[in-house]
């Protein structure tokens, strides 16, 4: 019987007697009363079905000479239906009945009568808290075997020597798998500096399969043993795709919300953007004075600029891409945005970046820290009814001001309203996921659990001043990266290509037009077709080209089905792909130029895709 161990008062032991003269009974009794619970037999039949009835029973005290069958023959049987101590209580005449009894594991000690009551309260004492010991490890045992197999995980113990000497039956499926040398390589160097060290390891990583969906496996490492030498480690590896696949998911869900939100501002600016540059291409058609006609058009060039740079934002914003944590500037992230937060409060509110001078970078998700971001300032603007200012600001965190718990270099990035404030115990519930107090239908309750959630998974964390009346701040304080900060591109010159033959298939005809205009103005020779079947054609007749350029979406035939036909066929051939979706850059192993775009980034995409192929 396996009994789990327990926090409690210990129960005291329960002892069972057997012994077919009453006085023995009552002198056993007696003796053990004050530190056990005993239950009585006179006969071992009797007793077996004490036996069968009581599993909590932890010692077996038996006579020898008994009349239905004699002591080691009943403590025989009684093995085969419990786990209990036995001792054998016998004259001198039946020490081969002990030796027998020895031999046969049914009892732990004996003892001569008449017996000294000292020393038979020592060794069922002893009896018991080796049947407690045992009744223990078997829980444990029991416990572990049950946790190892019904796992959704794989999980090993492994020792010193690498060697699994426990494991469930999907860890033994993930070792028959064959992965890669170099992963399992990487994964035994993890391993074994997690056995080193003696301290737990967590981490979780993306594996790439060819014509598969990418998979997330978290692994757990934890240590134990004593020493170096006796060191074994638990390995649980869970794969993780489906929470991340989850994730994923709902935050595109929440750039798609805080998209309809901005949707009204974005809508509102470029209508006063192609007011310009309308306003501007009829007064240039009017025009006789070659000032004034330079001076319109450079405004509507000026106007269409920043409507590119508001449409490259949102495209950039909103499209699906793997959470990836990266080392970046806050205050320059939160620079690049200004115009999608200024948008985010459709009118009703200015925007005002207070940003510190030299504040530390940080390591998250970019995306999500822009969408934080947002979401911050679309709650600050609905908090402020007759509108107000809301301000963004970035500081290095001052040591004394960290939050209770919280200790080293900390980065506070926090978003201000002059609204109605809040109450203490809204504050006390805000970051609560699906609690929100705005009306029906306009709003999840999940921003702000997910901008803290965001700020936790970084190191840090979130928190809320506010008073009602006084208007609300949100802190992010995130900690100071010690990884290196990437490099910033710096704009360097085209390098001059000469004249090529280009081969250019885009299917509207008016930027075919202008794409033919920019790259003949650069010198290079054009052969322009409609589609990427006569694309393939022309090449068929003529391969003797230097630079297909293709776009995306093109019918029949797209842009990237035509440069995978190419590809195979003239890998020699460099291929500049024209696109005005954001998210293809991150997914090709091509030059890739987003549109619109002027004259020379057309240029420097042309010699990037030469001497890249080169």
């Amino acid at each position: 019987m396996t009994t789990p161990p327990s926090n409690a008062a210990p129960l005291r032991p329960t002892v069972l007697l057997v012994d077919d003269e009453p006085e023995i009974l009552v002198a056993l009794e007696d003796l053990l009363e004050d530190g056990y619970t005993t239950l009585s037999a006179s006969s071992p039949l009797a007793a077996l079905a004490l036996l069968e009835a009581n599993p909590q029973i932890s010692v077996v005290v038996s006579d020898q000479r008994m009349p239905e069958m004699t002591g080691n023959i009943f403590l025989a049987r009684a093995r085969r239906i419990s786990s209990a101590e036995a001792i054998l209580l016998t004259g001198y005449a039946d020490l081969s009945a002990v030796i027998s009894a020895v031999n046969e594991g049914a009892i732990s000690g004996y003892l001569h009568k008449p017996w000294e009551p000292e020393a038979l309260l020592a060794m069922i004492g002893a009896a018991a808290e080796r049947h407690r010991l045992r009744a223990a490890l078997a829980f444990e045992h029991a416990a572990f075997t049950a946790l190892l197999e019904q796992s959704g995980d794989a999980v090993s113990v492994i020792d010193r020597s690498h060697r699994a000497v426990r494991s469930n039956s999907r860890a033994r499926e993930q070792r028959q798998a064959d992965p890669a040398p170099t992963t399992i390589a990487a994964d035994r160097a993890a391993d074994e500096a997690a056995l080193a060290s003696g301290a737990y390891a967590d981490e979780e990583q993306r594996f790439d399969a060819s014509g598969k969906e990418p998979r997330w496996i978290r692994t757990r490492r934890i240590p134990f043993g004593t020493g170096d030498a006796t060191r074994h480690l638990i390995k649980i590896e869970s794969d993780e795709t489906e929470r991340r696949q989850a994730e994923q998911k709902l935050h595109q869900a929440e750039k798609l919300q805080a998209l309809g939100t901005l949707a009204g501002g974005i809508a509102h600016d470029f209508n006063n953007l192609l007011a310009v540059v309308i306003g501007n291409l009829e007064l240039a058609t009017r025009s006789r004075d070659e000032a004034k006609l330079a001076r319109y058009l450079a405004s509507a060039t000026d106007a269409a600029t920043r409507g590119s740079a508001i449409s490259r934002r949102l495209l950039t914003f909103s499209r699906q891409r793997e959470l990836t944590a990266e080392t970046f500037l806050p205050s320059q992230a939160i620079g690049e945005i200004e115009d999608l937060l200024a948008q985010s409060t459709a009118g009703r509110a200015s925007v005002r970046l207070d940003l510190g001078d030299e504040v530390w970078p940080i390591h998250t998700d970019r995306s999500q820290f822009e969408l934080a971001i947002i979401n911050l300032c679309i709650n600050a603007r609905d908090a402020m009814d007759d509108g107000g200012e809301i301000v963004v600001a970035t500081r290095n965190a001052d040591p004394r001001d960290l939050p209770s718990g919280m200790a080293g270099e900390f980065v506070r990035i926090s978003v201000t309203d002059s609204g109605s404030g809040m109450s203490e115990e809204i504050q006390a519930r805000v970051f609560e996921p699906f609690f929100t107090t705005k009306p029906h239908g306009r709003g999840t309750g999940l921003g702000l659990p997910m901008v803290k959630a965001m700020a936790e998974a970084a190191g840090g964390a979130a928190t809320i001043e506010s008073a009602p009346g006084a208007g609300t701040s949100i802190h992010l304080w995130m900690p100071h990266s010690a990884l290196p900060q990437p490099a910033e591109c710096t704009v360097q010159e085209a390098a001059s290509v000469g004249s090529l033959g280009i081969l250019l298939a885009e299917d509207d005809p008016e930027v075919r037009g202008m794409l033919t205009e920019q790259l003949s103005n650069a010198g290079h020779r054009i052969t322009a077709v409609h589609s990427g079947e006569e694309a393939l054609e022309r090449l068929d007749r003529d391969a003797a080209f230097d630079l297909l350029i293709t776009d995306l979406a093109m019918p029949r035939i797209s842009g990237l089905e035509l440069s995978a036909r190419v590809g195979e066929r003239w890998p020699r051939l460099p291929i500049l792909l024209i696109t005005g979706f954001a998210e293809v850059q991150d997914e090709l192993p091509l030059a890739v130029l987003t549109k619109p775009f002027t004259a020379e980034q057309l240029q420097a995409a042309v010699a990037h895709a030469v001497h890249g192929r080169a």
